[in-house]
This record gives structure tokens, C-alpha cells and sequence, in this order.
């Protein structure tokens, strides 16, 4: 079954193909507050909004993945189908240590559906699936550290699928040392906001936490401030804490284990505000190359679907074209998906001006893969390229590169960007995604040739930005580096 999407253009018009169609919109509402040279009423600066007239805004649309879009109900039953409904819950189990645990769930729907087994060591706060289990029961031997992981299945047919609640498995006796199953985020803050760092882990008998702080680079350690026995450590953030670390010491009868390292930043450089970029834009004229450098982040994932992309391009902030090359991160379902993409907005020559995802057999993208992207243009050719080295954990490498003519581009901007999409349906509008927790990304080696200098960020008018739901910041790009060429971004 195929299906068909609607495309969105920057005046908010949409054409649909079909009824039931769906587009994942990024850059929609893309909007900054007042930018020097950009007024209101600048040819291409839409206030779609009617009431922030300070707000630029740009439309791109990316052809994420596409999702399957559930038939009408009345169709579903004129032709004998319906979509998984969930008739027996998992119980929750308690089994001592080196006894089996078992989970049971139940379905109905036609035509059947199959089922996923899914677990969760965390409390619930990420989702993943359990290798081969597909039966309506999962049965396995029940470890020690495996004391309050919880279950639940996902039941799926071509019409749609149905979740159970979540069942908490009990494991008596025995002993485990501690395994870290959540570790902290970096966090990025004004001075003088709250900055938080979380962490859990699993063991038995339960462990105690301790908050530990680093003010020389992880040099050596100290207790944190204030820190109580809480996985969540919260403190009003200073001027002077910037760059400090902190981690988390979670210990019980049989050991210890300690977290990463979560850098705090304290940012004293004045952000604008979009509600779907967060990164940096340049600003002026004559850009004809982009680059940049960053890994895969690896994504924490609840049951919520979310999504996000990283990418680096050249137009979109101040005019109506992109042309860009990224990765995607989306979780559904409780699991992440990864691919990479590019896309040329503006020129309908080219997947009608929007994104072309790389197959991902061909081009396979994994969490901690080291990714290269560039965008290059010499009279009127742009050259789109990326490139991924892979990890130790999923070793490989490929390279990728098209060369497109488009002559429609402005080249007024160049930027480093975390992006969440917007989802468009033809009978119900369009709305901004979820963001998925991408923890953090760095992007490094960010350059740009302007009127053909070659330079980092920081050569030309640079703008940070950060992605706010309301007024609440949700992803915030850190301080750059000595060099101009690297910052990070942070999902708050």
C-alpha cells in the first residue's frame, strides 16, 4: 500500500494528493526574534501567527518516513478488519533470583496481530525491544539487577497497534551490584536558572546515589553542593560554574558504579528564540559553502512518539530555499530509527523541493556514527555530500554526494541546526512534533566560505538560537568553542 503526502509552501497553502495524506513539516515556523536587517514587513518574512509580529518565519517540508495513517473505523469494519485491541493485561511478577519470571498479554484484531515484547530499566523513562520476544507470553530467568525493570507488549496489524500497561518485575534474594540504566545530560543555562542533572540505576539490594562535582575537567572529584540522595541533582547555576562536571556514585552491599560526565554550561550570550531550530545561523551574503561534523546521538525514547534532525545547510533563515544535508533521530513506539537525508527546498526539480531520504541499506546510520556533511554551490551546481565513519560499536563507512542545478537560492545564511518537524494531515492541519531526547550533540569543524573566505562560525554575524515550546527552552545550544568552529547543543 502506498501513500500519498501533502506539501506545505511558506504562505501556509497545501496540495493534497489524497485525502489521507501526511507530511512532516520542518522549519514551518521558524521563528527568531527581531534579526538585525529583518523587518516585518521584508518581502519573505510571513507572520503566520497574526500576533508576533517580531518573528520570521520559513517553510520547509521533509519527507520523513512515512507512517502508516489508520483507515476510517466504518471502513475497517465494512470490510471485517479493525485494529489491535488490547483484552488481557501482563501482570506484574515477583520470582526470586534465578527463578523464571514470566509476562502474559493478549489481543484482538483482524487481521491478528503480532506482538513485541518491550522493556524498560529505567522506570519507564526509555523503551526497548526484547530480542525474540514475540509470543503472547515471555518467559526468561530472572537476575537480581534486573529488580524493577518493567514489561509491556505491542500488539500490530496493518490497521494499527495497541499497547498494554506496563507490568513491574520483583526479584527477591540474591544480590547485584549496581548498572547504570539512565545517565545524565549535559545541560546548557542562563545564569542564575536551574540547572539538572538525573541518573538512575539498578541493583540489589537498591542503591544510594552521590552527586559528585568536577572543577577541573574531571581532574579530580569532589561531593556536589547540596546534593542529597535524590537521582536528580538541582542547583541555581552561577556565572562561574560554567564548565564544570558532574556525576553520579550509585552504591549497595555488593559494589559501586559510576556515570558518565555531564558538562554544565552557563551561557552569557543573549539567545533568540525559534520554535523548531536550535544551533547557530550565520548571517550576511554570498555564502557558497557549508561544513560540519557530529556523531549520532543516541536517543532516549518513552512511549511518546518524537522526532528530531541534525543537519547543516545554507539558507532558511532570512529567505525561502534550503539546501541541506542531515541526519534523522526519531523514536515511536518506544524505539529509535536513524537514517540520513538531503534535501534542496525551493527547487521542484528535486523530489518536488523536498526531502530525499538515503535508503538506509545501502546508507545505514547508527547511534554513535561520526558523520561528515557539506553543501557547496559554483555557478549555480550545488554539491550536497555526507558521509558516515561509523563507530566501534557498528563499524562501516560510506560516502555520499549528488550535484543538482538550482539557480533560485539566496545564499544569505549558512547554519549548524538541531530541528524538530512539524506533522501535517490533510483533514486535521498541521502541529510541531514532540522533540525526541537527543541528550546532546556537538557539532565541530563548522565552517563557511563567505564571498569566498573560508571561516568558522564566529567569522561572520553569528546568531544562536535556541528551540523553545511557548517560552519554555527545550533544546539550547552552548557557548563556541576558542576557535569558532564547535559547539554543543542540549535537549533541556
Amino acid at each position: 500500500m502506498s501513500s500519498s503526502r501533502s506539501v506545505g509552501s511558506r504562505n501556509g497553502s497545501r496540495r493534497a494528493a489524497g485525502l489521507l495524506s501526511l507530511a512532516f513539516v520542518l522549519g514551518s515556523t521558524l521563528g527568531f526574534s527581531q534579526l538585525a536587517g529583518a523587518s516585518p514587513s521584508a518581502p519573505g518574512n510571513h507572520d503566520s501567527t497574526g500576533g508576533h509580529p517580531g518573528l520570521i518565519y520559513t517553510n520547509r517540508v521533509v519527507g520523513f518516513p512515512q507512517h502508516k495513517l489508520t483507515p476510517p473505523a466504518n471502513l475497517q469494519a465494512a470490510k471485517g478488519f479493525s485494529r489491535p485491541s488490547i483484552t488481557s493485561q501482563p501482570s506484574n511478577d515477583s520470582v526470586p533470583a534465578g527463578s523464571t519470571a514470566s509476562f502474559s498479554a493478549s489481543a484482538s484484531g483482524s487481521p491478528a496481530p503480532t506482538v513485541q515484547w518491550q522493556v524498560s530499566p529505567n522506570g519507564g523513562s526509555s523503551w526497548s525491544n526484547v530480542s525474540g520476544a514475540t509470543a503472547p507470553t515471555y518467559s526468561f530467568v530472572a537476575q537480581a539487577s534486573q529488580n524493577g525493570y518493567r514489561y509491556k507488549a505491542v500488539f500490530t496489524n496493518l490497521f494499527g497497534k495497541a499497547t498494554t500497561n506496563a507490568a513491574t518485575l520483583t526479584v527477591t534474594g540474591g544480590s547485584a551490584a549496581p548498572t547504570i540504566t539512565s545517565q545524565p545530560s549535559s545541560e546548557t543555562v542562563a545564569p542564575n536558572s536551574t540547572a539538572s542533572f538525573s541518573a538512575a540505576a539498578s541493583g540489589s539490594p537498591t542503591p544510594t546515589v552521590q552527586w559528585q562535582v568536577s572543577t577541573d575537567g574531571g581532574t579530580t572529584w569532589s561531593i556536589a553542593p547540596g546534593a542529597s540522595s535524590a537521582t536528580t541533582y538541582s542547583f541555581t547555576a552561577q556565572t562561574s560554574e560554567n564548565g564544570y562536571e558532574y556525576d553520579a556514585v550509585f552504591t549497595n552491599a555488593s559494589g559501586n558504579a559510576t556515570t558518565h560526565a555531564a558538562t554544565l554550561t552557563v551561557s552569557t550570550t543573549p539567545l533568540d528564540q525559534s520554535s523548531n531550530w536550535s544551533g547557530y545561523a550565520d548571517m550576511t551574503s554570498g555564502f557558497s559553502a557549508v561544513n560540519g561534523n557530529w556523531t549520532v546521538p543516541t536517543l532516549s525514547c518513552s512511549a511518546t512518539a518524537s522526532y528530531s534532525a541534525a543537519w547543516i545547510g545554507i539558507d532558511g533563515a532570512t529567505s525561502s530555499t534550503v539546501e541541506q544535508d542531515g541526519t534523522e533521530a526519531d523514536c515511536s513506539g518506544g524505539v529509535a530509527s536513524y537514517d540520513a537525508w538531503y534535501e534542496m527546498y525551493g527547487d521542484s526539480a528535486v523530489n518536488s523541493g523536498y526531502e530525499v531520504e538515503l535508503a538506509p541499506s545501502s546508507f545505514p546510520v547508527y547511534p554513535g556514527d561520526r558523520m561528515t556533511a557539506s553543501v557547496t554551490v559554483a555557478n549555480n551546481v550545488w554539491t550536497l555530500a555526507i558521509s558516515d565513519a561509523g563507530s566501534v560499536a557498528n563499524p562501516h563507512n560510506w560516502q555520499f554526494s549528488t550535484n543538482i542545478n538550482f539557480s533560485g537560492a539566496a545564499q544569505s545564511s549558512a547554519e549548524w541546526i538541531i530541528e524538530r518537524p512539524e506533522m501535517c494531515y490533510i483533514i486535521f492541519g498541521c502541529s510541531l512534533t514532540t522533540l525526541a531526547n537527543f541528550g546532546s550533540v556537538t557539532f565541530t569543524n563548522a565552517t563557511a566560505t563567505d564571498n569566498g573566505t573560508t571561516g568558522p562560525i564566529s567569522a561572520t554575524s553569528d546568531v544562536g538560537i535556541e528551540m523553545v515550546d511557548g517560552t519554555t527552552p527545550i533544546a539550547v545550544p552552548g557557548s563556541l568553542d576558542p576557535t569558532g568552529t564547535s559547539f554543543t547543543d542540549t535537549y533541556q
